[in-house]
C-alpha cells in the first residue's frame, strides 16, 4: 500500500478533503513498508476532528475491491510529537536514552525501539565495571620465549566450562596410542588433490602411557572461575617433548571440541612460597616427591588448581645425571636452596635412592607370562618329562598361579562316584532321580552329597553296593598333577573297543594277479548293440571279423590345442567328467601323482 492509494481511501471513504501530505515509514535499504506512517493535516481543528470521528482505528482495503473487514487492514490512529521535541534534548519523566544507539525511548519501554537493546541500569553497570579487573591474564606470558624444553606444557584457549578432569581426558590424548586403540585406515575413495583434515594425529608419535602426573587449572582466587588455561606436568621432559610433537602433528587439537593451543613454560611460572598462613595455603602446592617446599601461581589474582593423576616417581633421563632438575617446580625449588633461602634436607638424596633403587629393580625384573598361560606352559612340561618353573622374579609361586593351579586340579581330580546312571540313583544318599542329569547335578552341587562324603558308614555302605551292582569304583590319585590315561582306565573297566580295519590303497608293486578277481565292467551302449547282431567281446568288427577290435578311445585334451601335441592329452573323457563333479581332494591329488608321474617317465 502506497501513499497515492491511502490518500484517496481516506478522502473518498473517510470524508477527508483538507490533507495535506501522507507518509508511509520505509527501511532504507529495503524500501519496504516498516507498518506505520503520518498524515499531515493543514491546522489542528482539522486532525482533531478526524481522531474524534474515526478514533481508534480505521480500516484500510487499498487495492481491494470488497469491503469485507477480514480482508482490510487495521490502522491505529494517534496523536503524534513534532519534530521539534527530539531536538530539544528536554525528556519527560521516566524516558532513558539507549546507550548503544542513543535513542530517547519511553519510561514504559523496556527495550531499545531502535536497536531492541535492553534497558541498563547504570548502577548495576557501574558495579560490574568496577568489580571487573582491568587485565586479564591469558597464559600467554608463561609460554617460554624461547623454546626451552620444560615438563610442564600450558594449555591456553580452554572452555571456561572446562574442568580439571576434562582438561586430563584432553591431554591424555596427546599418549601414543597402542596398536590395539588404533582405528582402522579408512576405505573410502578420495577425490584427486582432496585436502583431508587430520584429527588423530601421528600414530608414532607421543608421550608414554601414564606419563602425565598432574593437572593444574589456573582459577580466579575471588570467584573461583577458570582463567581458560591450565598446566600439564609430565613425568620427564622427554615425555612432555613427545607429546608436544604430537601436538604438532594435530592439524587441530581440540578439548571439548574447541581448539587449543599448547607450548613449554618458563621457569618463573611458578614461584616459592616460604610464609603461608591458613588463608593462602589452599593456593599453594608441592612438587612431586618434595613435600617440603611449597609453591603459587606467580600472579596473585589466581591460584593454580591441583588434580594429581599418578604419583609414580619419573624416571631418569639418558644423559641427565642424578642431580639434574626434572622441571619447571624442582628448578624454582632448587633456586631457592641455592640463594639460601630454603635449607636442603634429606629428601632429595632420599629421592636420587628411590630412583636409583627402581631402575635396578626395573633393570632385574624378570618377565613372567601371565598365570594361567604359566600354569598350562608347566603341564606340557610335565607331560615331556621337563621340570616346570612355576617360581616368579623372587623365587616363589605367584598368588594368581596358585588360584589358578588350585581351580585346575580340582576340575581335573576325578572324584569318587556312587551314582548308578542305569537306575538313576545315588547309593551313597539313597536318592532315586528321573534323568541322568539329575544325578550327576546332584553330585557336584548338592550339600547332602557333601556331607555324606565325610561320613565313613555311609562311604563303606555305598561301595558295598556298587560292588553288588557291578560298578567299578573310582580311584584318585595323591598327586592329581600328574598325567592320568582315562583312555586305558575306560579300556580297563568296560573292555577294549573293536578295532576297525581300514581299507589299505592300493600300491603299485601289488602282483597282477590280485586284480584278476575284480568283476567285469558293464557293457557299453555299443557292445550292447552289437552283441544282440552276434558280436562278442575280442572279435573283429566287419563281415570277416577284420576290423577294430578296441573301442573309440573317449580322451579329453586341453582346450585349443592340437591333436597330438605335447601335453595337450588330459586323459579319459567319462573320468575327468566324474572328477569335476564330485570335486573330491583325494582324487585332485591322485590326479596330481599321476601328472608327476608322467613328467618323470618322459625325462627318464
Amino acid at each position: 500500500m502506497v501513499e497515492e492509494d491511502i490518500s484517496k481511501e481516506l478522502k473518498r471513504y473517510h470524508n477527508v478533503e483538507r490533507l495535506e501530505d501522507v507518509r508511509v515509514i520505509r527501511d532504507r535499504q529495503t524500501k519496504a513498508s516498516r507498518g506505520f506512517g503520518f498524515l499531515r493535516f493543514p491546522n489542528i481543528e482539522d486532525s482533531k476532528a478526524f481522531v474524534e470521528r474515526n478514533y481508534p482505528m480505521i480500516y484500510l482495503y487499498g487495492n481491494c475491491s470488497s469491503n469485507n473487514d477480514d480482508q482490510a487492514a487495521k490502522v491505529r490512529i494517534a496523536y503524534s510529537r513534532e519534530r521539534d521535541d527530539r531536538s530539544r534534548g528536554e525528556k519527560a519523566e521516566g524516558e532513558w536514552t539507549c546507550k548503544i544507539c542513543t535513542f530517547v525511548n519511553f519510561s514504559g519501554r523496556t527495550k531499545c525501539h531502535r536497536c531492541q537493546t535492553p534497558q541498563i541500569d547504570m548502577a548495576t553497570f557501574n558495579q560490574a565495571a568496577a568489580a571487573k579487573p582491568q587485565y586479564m591474564n591469558s597464559g600467554d606470558s608463561d609460554v617460554s620465549p624461547n623454546g626451552a624444553p620444560s615438563q610442564f606444557l600450558v594449555i591456553r584457549n580452554l572452555e571456561p566450562t572446562v574442568t580439571e578432569d576434562l582438561l586430563a581426558k584432553g591431554v591424555a590424548k596427546l599418549y601414543k596410542p597402542s596398536r590395539r586403540s588404533s582405528p582402522p585406515a579408512a576405505t573410502a575413495p578420495k577425490k584427486n588433490n582432496a585436502k583431508v583434515a587430520s584429527t588423530t594425529g601421528d600414530a608414532n608419535l607421543g608421550a608414554k602411557e601414564g606419563s602425565l602426573r598432574r593437572i593444574l587449572l589456573v582459577r580466579d582466587r575471588r570467584n573461583n572461575e577458570s582463567w581458560r588455561y591450565g598446566f600439564a606436568e609430565f613425568a620427564t621432559i622427554e615425555d612432555a617433548q613427545a607429546a608436544l610433537t604430537r601436538y604438532n602433528s594435530f592439524e587441530k587439537f581440540t578439548i571439548s571440541s574447541k581448539p587449543v593451543t599448547a607450548d613449554y613454560i618458563h621457569a618463573g611460572v611458578f614461584v616459592p612460597v616460604f610464609n603461608t598462613s591458613e588463608e593462602t595455603q589452599r593456593y599453594t602446592f608441592s612438587p612431586l616427591g618434595n613435600t617440603a617446599t611449597k609453591l603459587a601461581y606467580w600472579d596473585q589474582e589466581a591460584w593454580a588448581s591441583e588434580l594429581v593423576i599418578s604419583t609414580g616417581s619419573p624416571k631418569l633421563g639418558s644423559a641427565a645425571g642424578e642431580g639434574q632438575i626434572r622441571s619447571a617446580a624442582d628448578q624454582a625449588a632448587a633456586a631457592a636452596e641455592n640463594e639460601g633461602l630454603l635449607k636442603p634436607g634429606k629428601e632429595a638424596d632420599a629421592r636420587v635412592k628411590k630412583r636409583k633403587a627402581e631402575a635396578n629393580a626395573v633393570a632385574k625384573q624378570k618377565k613372567t607370562a601371565p598365570a594361567h598361560l604359566q600354569f598350562w606352559s608347566n603341564r606340557h612340561a610335565e607331560l615331556h618329562g621337563v621340570k616346570p618353573d612355576i617360581s616368579t622374579e623372587n623365587g616363589h609361586e605367584s598368588k594368581e598361579l596358585s588360584e589358578v593351579k588350585d581351580e585346575v586340579n580340582g576340575s581335573d581330580a576325578l572324584p569318587q562316584t556312587y551314582a548308578n546312571l542305569a537306575k538313576k540313583c545315588c547309593y551313597l544318599c539313597s536318592r532315586q532321580f528321573k534323568t541322568e542329569a539329575e544325578v550327576n547335578q546332584h553330585e557336584r552341587v548338592s550339600d547332602l552329597h557333601q556331607n555324606n562324603l565325610k561320613n565313613a558308614d555311609l562311604v563303606a555302605k555305598a561301595q558295598s553296593k556298587m560292588a553288588k551292582a557291578g560298578i567299578p569304583s573310582t580311584v584318585v590319585s595323591e598327586d592329581s598333577s600328574e598325567y592320568r590315561d582315562r583312555a586305558k582306565e575306560r579300556r580297563a573297566a568296560f573292555g577294549a573297543d573293536k578295532k576297525i580295519s581300514l581299507p589299505l590303497k592300493k600300491s603299485a608293486t601289488q602282483p597282477e594277479e590280485e586284480t584278476k578277481d575284480e568283476p567285469a565292467p558293464a557293457p557299453s551302449k555299443g557292445a550292447s548293440l552289437l552283441g544282440k547282431m552276434g558280436w562278442s567281446a575280442g572279435e573283429g568288427l566287419g563281415a570277416q571279423g577284420t576290423g577294430m577290435t578296441a573301442p573309440i578311445a573317449t580322451d579329453m585334451y586341453v582346450q585349443g590345442v592340437g591333436l597330438g601335441a605335447q601335453g595337450g592329452k588330459i586323459g579319459d573323457a567319462s573320468e575327468e567328467a566324474e572328477r569335476n563333479t564330485k570335486g573330491g581332494y583325494g582324487e585332485f591329488l591322485e590326479r596330481t601323482k599321476d601328472k608327476a608321474k608322467e613328467r618323470f617317465e618322459r625325462m627318464a
